[in-house]
């Protein structure tokens, strides 16, 4: 009995940390209903206010209530007054974009209350309530009653603001159709600074009343946003009261943790580790159709490095390294180290487009794990390579259920990693090694001792070489083909995987590119301090600081390897922290406009620093450029321009996934009953058909009919119920898309859906090339089979030439009009040599002459080459021209099937596309360049007119 009396003491403890929890929830959900952005700020802004507050009423001697109502007013001015200047601009901006302001905005908060106020911690006394009572047997404390009570009323306010008031109404509706609830006039801009200004006010209620309980410092209420995030994640950022519940009970289940005795930082761990659950659970390997993180973050750089350019580089840090005093030699090691780091947030973020926060998680955790292998006795150079290998393996554990997330659900799982590595595995003696920590051993590498105690110069020029033969392996990942995977999915996943990308591949193997990266950062710094571990080890590797690493990466520019180095030069610790090593105030201050820059840098100019650089360098004369271009990267390999005949171009671009088995009676794509449903709606409902080598099918329907689903259905993007679905004899039906592409099967979008970071030869190169998982580990070492490489690059070429896109091969894709994207689409999905192709409205939208060039391409594709093409069309210019057959779809069933001219002119299908017969008028237009919508149109108007 005792002891379950002892367990309500606990739960009725928690209520104080899960009415926190709830009070950040419920700021987080509110500014997400009402303008679109997950603010990962809330806890900063509540701080902020606290500060403002206590220092009103405990040293200004201003009354409580006028100090508290002043310290609302705080949170809710900073909350408008950053939606003013800064929120509003975030409209339509991305995902990634809108996280990244809102954690610039926490750092810039944090900078500046460490120059207002302090960087220490103050105790706040008890200013509302003190004491407690005792329920069902066991004390509560009044704060968590009224903290309960609090969290309670406010969700029942929120509920019915949102729900039952005008605001609710116009601010929902500014989420769900932006565009619609402009054209009925409602602007975006009051309703999101009332938003924001009802999550300022929040925020500034749970700071004030929290502050007795975590005490005052810049970070003491940063840390609760990501238990909070994962209650609000659980509630799909709209229902108060799951929110409300979820953070409850995460509250509730930490403080038991305690009081069943379990390791103290577990237990504080168990609300990152509830979100960490929900986030992969909830996740999905591709997104859904009409699912677009646009537009894009970073600009990518070309991964091309001039060894001249590098050989200055190497002469200029030596000469730095011997001439600087002693001291430098430390910043500079600290600084090649920071970098290292930079570089995996390169990987991950600026390649692969996932806002990680764990490389510095990472490092920290790779620096006990060198500590342990250097104190068991492993060679330094084991050491190294032990420590790398093992981050990798972490890396890959971790992408393994992360790769089912993307945007902001990635970035909230990284943190909440971030934090359990900071609360759990800094904090816990098994890892730490209790107060004597871990020490390496000799560090000797090749005869050669690396010391740095006592020879800190060599330690400096070891951490370079290693940086540098980092960024060269990074360099070499974004020129290969397996850079170009990577790439193509931080683009779009959906194309990627058409094209045969294995995207959760391509996840996971930038996480433990990333990873590896981050462990080799922390061996260094091992092997820098000697001695690791210990009970204040924490301390340099919280998620704040892994915070400010990355938004140094991202301000430097993340696309880069120059971003990644630079990075290293704006890292605590780093040759810019040492420059201006003036004192606190100074370094504060530094911060605090770094932090500004993130910010306003990620709104006018994403793509950092080193493009700002690039863009500068530009303007330059052109005997200027040209050297300049010689010292950063190496030329651009010539591309070949041989014309193709008819036959070359079939042996490039055909034959690639044909079976001994198959016959020439084969069909090339059979489909039986095939049936699709979104829960309990039908869209595709027993559709059967067959497709020749050669042939042309055209899909008819009306908007809605199933058109596009059975596309998604045929190529893997949605599963069927039920249905076969055969590639030359081969059933796909259970493959996921990228498997379906290697069978012979792909598709193109509607919207094109182009890799915008890459050119179009590398668009086209991704789907030529092989997928297999070599590439993986050939690609940081620069190899590639030469053969493959051959005949990827005459692929590349002869699909350039078919869709007649040869001259513009180097050409950024977002930099060609929508005609020339149309061409580039139908050149790369022939560069992945499929044998069934299936085209979602390749000329829609198209001027005339764009579509004909469209309906000269399909007809190659299926005449010269043999594809078998499946086109769904609402031009019926290019449906009589290019379809030897046709089907007619109406509620997801075919109800007519022949050659197009007979199919369209059936009643049923008249009745179904367009309501009643067509007249002669009508027919002949159908027969030159008119598609059926505009028939449709000008039947209703006639209809109008009569």
């Amino acid at each position: 009995m005792h002891s379950f009396i002892a367990l309500i003491d606990y739960a009725l403890l928690g209520l104080s940390t899960g009415g926190a929890y709830a009070l950040v929830a419920l700021g987080l959900v509110a500014v997400y209903r009402g303008t679109g952005v997950v603010n990962f700020a809330q806890g900063g802004i509540g701080m902020a206010s606290a500060y403002a507050f206590w220092k009103l009423h405990a040293h200004a001697g201003v009354p409580l209530w006028p100090a508290i109502g002043l310290g609302i007013a705080a949170g809710v001015t900073i909350s408008i007054a950053f939606y003013a200047f800064v929120g509003r601009r975030l409209v339509g901006a991305s995902t990634t974009t809108k996280t990244l302001v809102t954690l610039g905005l926490l750092l810039m908060l944090e900078a500046a209350v460490r120059i207002v106020w302090t960087n220490q911690q103050e105790r706040v006394d008890s200013f509302l309530v003190s004491g407690g009572t005792t329920l069902f047997g066991a004390h509560v404390q009044y704060l968590a009653l009224v903290l309960l009570a609090t969290a309670i009323a406010l969700t029942v306010l929120l509920t019915l603001l949102f729900e039952r008031t005008r605001f609710g109404h116009a601010t929902t509706a500014l989420q769900d159709s932006p565009l619609g609830a402009q054209a009925l006039g409602y602007s975006p801009h009051p309703w999101g600074a009332a938003a924001w200004g009802i999550s300022g006010l929040l925020a500034a209620l749970a700071g004030i009343l929290l502050s007795p309980i975590t005490a005052l410092s810049p970070n003491s209420l940063s840390s609760l946003v990501i238990p909070a995030l994962g209650a609000a994640l659980i509630a799909g950022f709209r229902r108060f009261g799951v929110a409300l519940v979820v953070a409850l009970a995460a509250g509730v289940a930490e403080s038991l943790a305690i009081g069943l005795s379990i390791e103290p930082g577990l237990g504080k761990s168990i609300p990152y580790l509830v979100t960490l659950v929900a986030l992969v659970v909830s996740g999905r390997n591709l997104p859904g159709r009409g699912t677009f993180d646009t537009p894009r973050l970073f600009r990518v750089g070309s991964g091309r490095v001039s060894p001249f350019g590098l050989a200055l580089a190497a002469a200029t840090l030596a000469t730095l390294v011997s001439a600087l005093p002693d001291y430098w030699s430390d910043t500079l090691a600290l600084t090649a180290i920071f970098a290292l780091i930079g570089l995996a947030v390169v990987v991950s973020t600026g390649y692969a487009g996932q806002v990680s926060l764990l490389p510095l998680g990472l490092a920290g955790a790779s620096v006990l794990f060198a500590g342990w292998l250097g104190q068991h006795g492993a060679p330094f150079g084991a050491t190294l390579a032990g420590t790398a290998l093992a981050a990798g393996a972490a890396g890959f554990a971790i992408g393994l259920p992360s790769a089912r997330l993307r945007g902001i659900g990635l970035t909230i799982a990284t943190l909440a990693l971030a934090a359990i590595l900071e609360t759990w595995v800094f904090t816990s003696d098994r890892f730490v090694n209790g107060v004597q920590g871990w020490r390496l051993g000799d560090v000797t590498l090749f005869g050669v001792s690396f010391d740095n105690a006592l020879d800190p110069r060599r330690f400096a020029l070891l951490a370079w070489t290693v940086t540098a033969l980092a960024a060269l392996a990074v360099a070499a990942l974004r020129r290969s083909r397996a850079g170009r995977r990577i790439l193509a999915t931080r683009s779009n996943e959906r194309a990627a995987a058409a094209c045969g990308v294995a995207v959760p591949h391509a996840k996971i193997a930038a996480f433990v590119l990333s990873a590896a990266l981050a462990g080799l950062a922390g061996a260094l710094l091992a092997a820098q301090s000697g001695t690791v571990g210990g009970q204040r080890f924490g301390e340099g590797y919280a998620w704040a600081d892994s915070l400010a690493v990355l938004s140094m990466a991202v301000l430097s520019g993340a696309g880069y390897l120059f971003g990644g180095v630079l990075a290293g030069v704006f890292a605590p610790g780093g040759a810019l922290a040492q420059l201006l090593s003036f004192g606190g105030t100074i370094n504060d201050w530094v911060a605090l406009v770094l932090a500004l820059n993130l910010v306003f840098v990620l709104i006018s100019e994403p793509d950092g620093v080193v493009a700002q650089i690039l863009r500068g360098a530009a303007h330059l004369p052109e005997t200027w450029r040209k050297p300049l271009r010689a010292l950063v990267q190496w030329p651009r390999r010539a591309s070949p321009s041989q014309t193709l005949d008819a036959r070359a171009l079939r042996e490039h671009l055909s034959g690639a996934h044909s079976d001994a088995s198959t016959t020439p009676a084969t069909a090339a794509l059979e489909v039986e009953d095939l049936r699709v449903a979104y829960g309990n709606t039908v869209v595709v409902d027993g559709v059967s058909l067959r497709i020749a080598p050669g042939e042309v099918l055209g899909v008819l329907g009306a908007n809605g009919a199933g058109k596009s689903s059975l596309v998604d259905a045929l190529t893997g993007f949605v599963p069927a119920r039920a249905g076969r679905v055969r590639v030359q004899g081969v059933d796909v039906t259970a493959l996921a898309p990228h498997r379906r592409v290697a069978h012979g099967l792909t598709r193109t979008f509607q919207d094109h859906l182009l890799f915008d970071d890459l050119s179009v030869r590398e668009n086209l190169a991704t789907a030529a090339e092989p997928k297999d998982a070599w590439a993986w580990f050939a690609a940081p070492f620069g190899l590639a089979p030469r053969r493959a490489a051959h005949r990827s690059r005459e692929t590349v070429h002869a699909a350039a030439q078919a869709a007649g896109v040869v001259h513009h091969l180097d050409a950024a894709a977002d930099t060609l009009s929508l005609g020339w994207q149309a061409r580039v689409t139908l050149a790369r999905a022939l560069a992945a040599r499929p044998r069934v192709l299936c085209l979602d409205e390749p000329a829609a939208a198209l001027s005339p002459e764009a579509r004909q060039h469209a309906i000269g391409v399909i007809r190659r594709a299926a005449r010269e080459l043999g594809v078998a093409i499946l086109l769904v069309e609402h031009n019926i210019d290019v449906v009589l021209a290019t379809c030897d057959a046709a089907i007619v779809m109406d509620a997801g069933r075919v109800i007519a099937h022949g050659t197009p001219a007979e199919v369209l002119r059936l009643p049923v299908v008249r009745r179904a596309y367009l309501g009643d017969p067509l007249d002669a008028e009508e027919i002949a237009a159908i027969e030159h360049d008119q598609d059926i919508e505009s028939i449709a149109t000008n039947k209703v108007r006639k209809g109008a007119l009569a």
